[in-house]
């Protein structure tokens, strides 16, 4: 899985690389860059029977209340090392939450049980080395796609627990995780060095190790390897960035 995935990051790099003189310089070698993305998802849960699409499964699932957030933070530096291309490092921060008040599920004869006091949390901790080369439209100084290969890998836990009779059980899990993902996105410059930057994770191959203990008493390991190539809205990213041309390549948009 490693050379699978060394392989294809060198194939995509030098990809990009080769496409580099074929467009207008749009950010200059030499400049500095630098910002901040967000991404923050917030779901509510107790309104399915009013949602269009949702009858069949809230026929089965009652008496639902709970909510789902997640949020992430990224900050991230790059140089570049050939007009339109930069190398750089970023850190990122997620956090994932989701608390369970209460559902009921009615299986006909076949089972009947409810949930209640049910938590997730999750929270990880991944650093990247980042490559991204930009597209302009038509030759613009403002608006341009971009193509960013990131290698990366963390560390995060996570814990699922219910409480009963004021017990807390639950499974609490360390993760360890390697990834190599392509993500595509659209820079706006809204003045000569700033600009507003969206992404969206497309393609990912990834190896997991999670160890997960049960109740302070059960240890068990799972590894797990695998690739997506899929649109993820919840990897949607929105981001603030600073680029500082310098010595002679410092040129108006």
């Amino acid at each position: 899985m490693k050379k699978i995935i060394i392989t294809l990051a060198t194939v995509l790099f030098a990809g990009v690389t080769a496409f580099a003189g074929t467009t207008s310089t749009f950010i200059p070698k030499g400049t500095i860059g630098g910002g901040v993305t967000f991404s923050y998802n917030d779901y509510n849960l107790g309104q399915g029977l009013n949602d269009a699409g949702y009858s069949a499964l809230f026929s089965l699932i009652g008496d639902v209340h709970g909510s789902l957030q997640s949020w992430g933070a990224a900050p991230w530096i790059s140089y570049f090392v050939a007009d339109n291309l930069a190398i750089g490092a970023r850190f990122d921060y997620g956090r994932s939450s989701f608390d369970l008040g209460n559902a009921s599920v009615a299986l006909g004869d076949l089972a009947n049980f409810s949930l209640s006091d049910y938590h997730f949390l999750k929270q990880s901790y991944m650093g990247a080395i980042t490559g991204r080369y930009y597209i302009p439209f038509a030759n613009s100084k403002r608006f341009a796609m971009f193509a960013e290969v990131r290698a990366l890998g963390g560390y995060g836990q996570s814990e699922t627990y219910q409480i009963q009779e004021d017990q807390k059980c639950g499974t609490y899990q360390d993760i360890y995780k390697f990834e190599l993902g392509l993500v595509p996105g659209l820079s706006v410059f809204m003045t000569d060095e700033v600009a507003v930057e969206v992404a969206v994770g497309l393609l990912g191959f990834n190896y997991n190790r999670t160890v997960q203990t049960t109740n302070q008493v059960d240890v068990s390991v799972m590894e797990s390897c695998g690739a997506n190539f899929k649109i993820n809205p919840l990897s949607l990213e929105l981001g603030l960035s600073f680029y500082i041309p310098t010595g002679a390549n410092r040129a108006k948009k």
